[in-house]
């Protein structure tokens, strides 16, 4: 039994719970329509359905989730691509960042992150990611949590968006998760024995296998105690309650940092919760799908016609099969004859067509999939048309970037650091700020294209050294080098570092000085000797 200071703190969780659910419950009708249309096999919002049955009964036109399968895919390639880097490391000091000591440290941090984070299969983070990115195109919203259990890998679970209520800070970023677990009543007795009352304890036994409902609680820490060693000190409060009629209080812990990613993909000032593709084109999803179901009809009706039928004569069964026959008496009408069928199905394929290229526009499918290059397009078009692609991509991964990629980015290597999985800091750079920096395929192509432009300036400048030779002064040779070489993300090992390159050109000048100074003397010797012989040619012979 909890004391009545403990019960009243559960009691205060509880009430915050509902006033979290009164706050999500305008969007769960919306959500509903968007998992029974788009994400059939993801879960339930208003409505329940029974475990194990079809979930797709209500689609007769495959076009939302196809689209939402489409942008996952695309989201996931040109921000979380598992065959390429998508995010760098570095020093917020530009000096202390183009140090090679510091590069080599970054680039060793990263080495190991992609290794045993991002690309390890123990821990989920690709399927997981795609759940996320199918979650935002349907929902607008979805909750990831970085779980740090010591260990064990570095884990991240996306959870499903009815189970998860939120809430927002003063500046718009998510630092409240009300999330509802179901544990078996084994697994609540193994783990959370002496949480427990008898009566709860003796209950649970009896159903070993029974579903229970708990809930578990990430919020500021009010009582927050930088530098403190004890769990609940920490910045972010960890609750675990036992939703039974008599409340339990499971666990209470903390966080150093925030362990959820909840990424929206557009939302306004006065709402919490995001809103997607999915949201936006619903009504169109609903009108193909009950389009389709009235092609269907009539492209049966056409195959296969309604029949008229005499109401006498006719003592056998109607055989409508392949090669069947029909006796009727010759000489009169009463036979067996076709229903008008007036439809146009052609009309109706135009209709569903348009709708079709809606959806697809409104999941950004055209975006993802464009192509590139044609049989007439030149070297200059496919550069235009890739840079547009670029810029109508932005608006799609800026929030995504913000919300998504840096604190799960941060996250991650905040818990590699305090497992000890990184290299050595150098001791100098002991409380350097780090920031990351994308280089996903969109970041990398948007940098590309600046290369690009840089590029047309050298080859508008070149021909000008001839005409005016000082104007190669104006070029910085090392600056577009270093500049070059940090937007490309090329490694450190391919380029020579200050010290060495200053150390390379002072042993060149002295290298030229002397040889400039061995050319003199020799000039002066052979000048001597040609003197010497002039003399002895002018000097009479006794």
């Amino acid at each position: 039994m909890l004391n009545k200071e403990t019960l009243d703190r559960v009691e205060e969780y509880v009430q915050r719970l509902e006033q979290l659910k009164g706050l999500r419950s305008p969007y769960e009708a919306v959500w509903n329509d968007a998992t029974q249309y788009i994400l059939p096999n993801r879960g339930d919002f208003t409505a329940t359905r029974a475990k194990g049955r079809s979930r797709t009964d209500l689609i007769y036109d495959g076009t939302g989730p196809w689209a939402n399968e489409q942008l996952a895919a695309g989201l996931a390639g040109f921000l979380t691509s598992p065959t390429q880097r998508w995010f760098k490391l570095k020093f917020m000091d530009a000096d202390v960042d183009a140090r090679r000591d510091s590069r080599k440290y970054l680039e060793d941090t990263e080495n190991i992150l992609y290794e045993q984070v991002f690309n390890s299969p123990s821990t989920n983070f690709s399927p997981q990611s795609h759940e996320l990115y199918m979650d935002i195109g349907a929902f607008g919203s979805s909750v990831m949590l970085i779980e740090d259990t010591p260990g064990s890998p570095i884990n991240f679970q996306t959870f499903h968006l009815g189970n998860c209520y939120f809430a927002e800070d003063g500046s718009g970023h998510v630092n409240t998760v009300y999330r509802m677990i179901t544990k078996t009543a084994r697994e609540l007795v193994a783990k959370y024995k002496d949480k427990l009352s008898s009566e709860q304890l003796e209950a649970l036994m009896k159903k070993p296998y029974e579903p229970q409902e708990c809930m578990h609680i990430v919020e500021p820490n009010d009582d927050y105690v930088p530098d403190s060693p004890v769990n609940t000190d920490k910045k972010f409060v960890s609750v675990m309650i036992y939703m039974d009629k008599e409340k339990a209080l499971l666990d209470e812990s903390g966080f150093d940092d925030f362990p959820y990613v909840v990424p929206r993909w557009q939302k306004t000032a006065e709402e919490v919760y995001g809103r997607g593709p999915g949201s936006t084109c619903m009504p169109d999803i609903k009108m193909v799908n009950e389009m389709m179901k009235t092609i269907i009809k009539s492209a049966q009706k056409v195959t296969d016609p309604p029949l008229q039928v005499p109401d006498d004569g006719f003592i056998l069964p109607i055989r409508t099969g392949p090669a069947s026959l029909n006796f009727f008496r010759a000489g009169i009408n009463d036979r067996i004859e076709e229903f008008g069928n007036k439809g146009r199905v052609d009309i109706g394929l135009d209709l569903l067509k348009n709708r079709h290229e809606h959806i697809m526009r409104t999941f950004h499918i055209d975006i993802m999939r464009m192509k590139e290059e044609g049989p007439q397009m030149t070297a200059t078009e496919v550069l235009q048309r890739q840079e547009e692609k670029m810029r109508n991509i932005a608006p799609m991964t800026g929030r995504m970037q913000s919300e998504y990629l840096g604190p799960m980015v941060t996250r991650v290597y905040n818990i590699a650091f305090r497992r000890n999985m990184l290299p050595e800091l150098p001791g100098d750079l002991t409380g350097a700020q780090i920031k990351i920096e994308y280089s996903s395929p969109v970041a990398r192509a948007q940098k590309a294209t600046q290369l690009q432009n840089v590029t047309r300036l050298l080859e508008a400048f070149v021909p000008l050294i001839n005409i005016k030779p000082e104007i190669a002064d104006k070029f910085n040779g090392d600056g577009y080098f270093d500049w070059a070489h940090d937007l490309l993300d090329a490694p450190t090992a391919v380029s020579t570092s200050k010290d060495q390159v200053q150390m390379i050109r002072e042993q060149r000048a002295k290298a030229q000085e002397d040889a400039q100074m061995k050319e003199d003397a020799m000039a002066v010797t052979e000048g001597g000797l040609n003197m010497a012989k002039s003399q002895n040619l002018m000097t009479p012979k006794v």
